[in-house]
């Protein structure tokens, strides 16, 4: 009975320095949440001994924050190395395939790089469809899993370009998203061929992740592991 009475007062002093209950548990053997919780429920903090508490829950939350933003973070970066490994092993499967190589290079040479997102834009209509060639045949990802939008200046907006990249595709229209035009000051053609840029998008971050590990190791390949 005297060794609770001890634990209690103990628990009493801890609470006035701001401690939290799982703090105060930490320090007492043997307390369960619900015999803390009855010996401090009457009891009535001062403002500052509040703001004390506040303050310690505070520090609690932000180191909680920032360790679990550090464990997701090592996670991320431990799935793109093995992502990275698997697309090391894929490239040397696949070298030897020119629309592979062809794909490849296009897509370092114009691909988005900026965010986590498989985004090819072009003008090149032969470009275009070696993109989307080499994500159908090579990685047997089906032309409506690809995600296609057409920037265009408004003075082509007359023109209906949607069915030209239509063609060149082999995407229906009618699975285009909706046309971005873009601004321009401008008001007639100034290159009658011009028929906008196709964007091509698949929405899988770790396809993102897997043509960068692609593109390293076709770096690797041609300009460090080979002799000069």
């Amino acid at each position: 009975m005297k060794l609770r009475l001890e634990d209690k007062n103990r628990a009493i002093d801890l609470r006035i320095q701001g401690k939290t209950y799982s703090e105060i548990r930490s320090k007492i053997s043997n307390l369960s949440k619900s015999t803390l919780s009855g010996w401090l429920s009457k009891m009535r903090l001062t403002p500052k001994q509040s703001e004390l508490l506040k303050g310690n829950l505070e520090r609690i939350n932000y180191n909680a924050r920032v360790k679990a933003g550090w464990t997701k973070k090592a996670k991320k970066r431990e799935k793109i190395r093995v992502i990275f490994q698997q697309a090391e092993n894929e490239y040397q499967n696949l070298k030897n395939n020119n629309l592979f190589l062809i794909g490849l290079s296009l897509y370092w040479a114009e691909g988005n790089k900026k965010t986590e997102m498989f985004q090819f834009t072009n003008s090149d209509p032969e470009a275009i469809k070696i993109v989307i060639k080499w994500l159908v045949e090579i990685y047997l990802i089906p032309k409506e899993k690809i995600k296609i939008r057409l920037y265009i200046h408004k003075v082509y907006a007359h023109e209906n370009c949607e069915k030209f990249w239509s063609k060149t595709t082999g995407i229906p229209y009618q699975k285009f998203q909706k046309t971005i035009y873009k601004p321009t000051a401008h008001k007639m053609k100034k290159n009658p061929d011009y028929k906008g840029c196709i964007q091509l998008r698949v929405l899988k971050t770790d396809f993102y992740w897997k043509v960068m590990g692609l593109i390293k190791a076709l770096i690797n390949d041609q300009f460090y592991k080979r002799p000069l």
